[in-house]
């Protein structure tokens, strides 16, 4: 009976919304001349429910209403419940009812300045939440996001927010520990080579289960690998170049015979590109099945639920549910979604310092003046990281002079050996608190170019942030006769679809997982990359062949110098120019245990856990957590 009576007044509510939207331009106690039948035209009624509802809006004593009878005659309606208030009502029994997909689609559906107060609302939902129900208890992390997902094929995602995903749904032969820097087992329980380092042969955990329910084998390793090598349009096939033929012994034996030797092979093993696929299932690349500790159950535009595997080889995770929620960035203000999360200030903070940063590439495969050396060292200056940083005056951001970020002593003295040899860089650093300066030099190399004054065109990831530098950049632009046009674009778009195909320049940024090397790597060799979808044929063979140099040394210290000085060598060529690195700030309850960032910006799921109050009575528990947008 209570149900009843709850859903007639809801349904109420939200007549009464739609309504009130139809008269969106109408103040509250402002007179509208209209007739019942127009009403019902307006809710897709018949005049008689338009009476009946009527009736219980003046029940409510959320509208006045004059009926006049007689043709030619209008009534008079009068609302009298703001609309905010109404919707902030409906929304909030959503939130009540754990109704979070009515509640998101109710606040798109309002003005802009409405959806910014519920947006809000919605935020607050984000965190752990334990319910305690008939199957016991049940905790699900919300995390938001912004960027659609494209694809979860991994040969094939380039977003974070993909790989994010990917690295729970899949498992990888090898994984590696970031705190020891060192590659260790995971689906394979040990591995070995030759002495050239042309044969590696892994050896697989027995047992280990798809979510399928079959068990893994080697046929499924090599189908993984042969999926890779024999597509000539994968976009990293060039990563796993070296692979000759894949041989299996029984179930649980394979090996790898290369074409050259690759000292880091291991190292390749462990990437996301290499998650290992089940042979007998013809991947769907929304829905993929793996081994990982989630599965996957339910994925579209606003909603992307992971449940947990609890026959995940390595024992059952924690989290039972994890929901990937899509929300716009722009209906959100981060000060005072931390602020509503924790009023309170208990919040546990943990900053997650990025590898990689924000840069600025060219597009190489488009004839223009930024195939002139002299044009992309002027805008190389006037994308100054020093002043660009020091005039936004941002928090959580520093100048870069390259994508690596510095995290110990012995990596800092090897970028200062290479940075020695890179006099332009130095010059940047040394002069950036010069502005005049940087623009004079600007100024002096646009002259020297092949430039004719013609609108470049600047596609920027959108968003506020990055639309602001570019801005900035526009500026100055103009300061010295250099005319552009930002277009902002969805990184989606240009990765998959080539949106960019058009632009002059992109303005874009590139995150580094903890596998420094590797990511370099893969930054050069992972066809889907923004840098090398922008490369044109002739530099992207280049790095193709250094890159399989690369591999062939034993030593990993020389491994990562060589790399660098790949990265110094796209600097000192103006093709890639970097700008800032970043960081990141995770707030979130104390009663969330070994909450540790990945590279991808989330919580580590392996690892999260609760320590629930031994006097929490509720039947629910909430632990708001503040996870910054991908």
């Amino acid at each position: 009976m209570g149900e009843g009576k709850e859903g007639k007044i809801v349904e109420v509510v939200d007549h009464y919304i739609q309504l009130r939207m139809v008269f969106s331009n109408v103040d509250e106690e402002e007179e509208i001349h209209t007739t019942i039948g127009e009403l019902a035209n307006h809710l897709c009624c018949t005049m008689r429910n338009m009476n009946l509802i009527m009736n219980k809006f003046m029940d409510q004593g959320w509208v006045r209403w004059s009926p006049q009878r007689g043709r030619g005659k209008t009534s008079v309606l009068v609302f009298c419940h703001p609309l905010l208030q109404a919707v902030q009502e409906r929304f909030d029994r959503l939130l009540q009812g754990n109704k979070l997909e009515e509640a998101y689609v109710l606040a798109s559906s309002m003005p802009f300045s409405l959806q910014e107060v519920l947006m809000q609302g919605l935020q607050g939902q984000f965190g752990l939440r334990s319910d305690q129900g008939a199957r016991g208890r049940m905790d699900t992390l919300r995390i938001p996001q912004e960027t659609a997902f494209e694809t979860l094929d991994p040969t094939q995602a380039a977003m974070w927010g993909e790989v994010g995903i990917i690295a729970e749904v899949f498992d990888r032969l090898v994984q590696y520990n970031a705190e020891r820097q060192v590659c260790e087992p995971s689906l394979a329980v040990a591995w070995e080579s030759n002495q050239e380092g042309t044969e590696w042969t892994f050896y697989l955990h027995k047992g280990i289960r798809f979510h399928h329910g079959r068990i893994l084998d080697a046929e499924d390793v090599r189908y993984t690998f042969e999926r890779i090598v024999s597509d000539q349009g994968c976009p990293c096939r060039p990563l796993f170049g070296s692979i000759h033929r894949i041989e299996t012994f029984d179930e649980l034996t394979v090996r790898f015979v290369l074409r050259f030797p690759n000292y880091m092979f291991p190292d390749l093993m462990s990437s996301m590109n290499a998650s290992i696929l089940p042979r007998d299932i013809e991947l769907d690349p929304m829905h993929p099945i793996g081994t990982g500790p989630y599965r996957l159950t339910r994925n579209h535009p606003k909603l992307l639920v992971m449940d947990v595997f609890p026959s995940h080889f390595r024992g059952r995770a924690f989290i039972d549910r994890v929901e990937i929620w899509q929300l716009p960035q722009s209906n959100l203000v981060e000060s005072v979604i931390k602020q509503d999360l924790f009023p309170d200030g208990q919040a546990q903070s943990v900053q997650h310092e990025v590898q990689g940063g924000v840069y600025m590439t060219f597009n190489m495969r488009k004839e223009g003046p930024q195939q002139d050396i002299y044009f992309r060292q002027a805008v190389q200056q006037l994308m100054n990281p020093q002043e660009m940083v020091e005039e936004l005056a941002r928090t959580n951001i520093e100048a870069a002079y390259s994508l690596v970020r510095d995290k110990s002593e012995e990596k800092q003295e090897s970028l200062e050996q290479i940075e020695q040899t890179h006099q332009l860089q130095q010059a940047l650093k040394h002069t950036a608190p010069f502005a005049e300066s940087s623009l004079t030099r600007a100024s002096e190399l646009l002259q020297r170019s092949s430039y004719a004054g013609q609108i470049m065109n600047v596609w920027v990831e959108e968003g506020e942030k990055m639309e602001t530098d570019m801005n900035w950049f526009a500026h100055r632009c103009e300061l010295i006769g250099l005319k552009v046009s930002v277009m902002p674009g969805n990184p989606v778009d240009a990765v998959y679809h080539d949106e960019f195909a058009s632009c002059d320049l992109i303005y874009t940024g590139e995150v580094f997982d903890d596998h420094l090397t590797l990511s370099l790597l893969t930054m050069y060799t992972f066809q889907n990359t923004l840098l090398l979808i922008a490369l044109d044929d002739q530099r992207k063979s280049e790095l193709e062949h250094e890159c399989r140099r690369v591999v062939m040394i034993q030593d990993s210290a020389e491994r990562l110098r060589m790399l660098m000085t790949l990265e110094e060598r796209l600097i000192h060529d103006a093709v890639l120019l970097p700008t800032y690195s970043f960081r990141e700030e995770h707030a979130h309850h104390a009663s969330l245990q070994d909450y540790r960032v990945v590279s991808f910006g989330m919580p580590d799921l392996r690892r999260l856990w609760v320590k629930r109050s031994p006097n929490t009575e509720e039947e629910k528990a909430s632990y708001p957590a503040y996870i910054p947008l991908w």
